[in-house]
């Protein structure tokens, strides 16, 4: 489809459209040129951290990396009115609010059995919370590891290096909110 547009081709084009060089993006992403090099080709699944970092250097949301779902009320939003983002594999979030403009990110996420958002843990202002709806979380915060099971809820500040995985057997599915939005 026309508007299906790979994550890489869309970093590679926010990144020109600052006329900023591959080096200036790596370097203020905390990534190697040449692993920013291969993300833009899509020969690089990144890391939730690593979307992240590039989103802050480009001055772009990470949502902006992915196809937009089209959400015709802008109040409610039907499941399969849901934009998905799937930042790397074995993770999927579903953006449970019409858009981003609100002052709250509300999102659904699911990850299969052994995914994470990554070996490196990444920070961002922002506070989050979460409630695990199935599955087991292990949510790395700063040194801490705390271990969420179905009806256990989390609070954070976003601010603190943290990064998440299923240590569970089967599928992980979480609802979290975040102020402010993120992606």
């Amino acid at each position: 489809m026309a508007g299906d547009i790979s994550v890489g081709r869309r970093v590679r084009e926010a990144r020109l459209r600052r006329g900023l060089t591959l080096r200036e993006v790596a370097a203020k992403a905390g990534i190697t040129t040449s692993a920013l090099s291969q993300l833009e080709r899509d020969q690089f699944n990144p890391t939730l951290g690593t979307l992240k970092a590039l989103a802050t250097a480009l001055d772009i949301t990470i949502g902006s990396l992915f196809t937009p779902a089209t959400a015709p009320d802008r109040v409610v939003v039907r499941p399969a009115e849901r934009k998905r983002l799937s930042p790397r594999q074995g993770i999927t979030y579903h953006l449970l609010t019409p858009d981003l403009a609100g002052q709250i990110e509300f999102i659904l996420s699911v990850y299969d059995a052994g995914a994470s958002t990554g070996e490196e843990p990444f920070a961002y202002p922002a506070e989050q919370c979460g409630l695990v709806l199935e599955g087991v979380a292990e949510v790395h915060l700063g040194d801490r590891v705390h271990r969420l099971e179905a009806g256990d809820s989390i609070r954070f500040d976003c601010a603190i290096p943290h990064r998440i995985v299923n240590r569970g057997e089967t599928e992980l599915r979480c609802i979290w909110a975040i102020i402010p939005p993120t992606f």
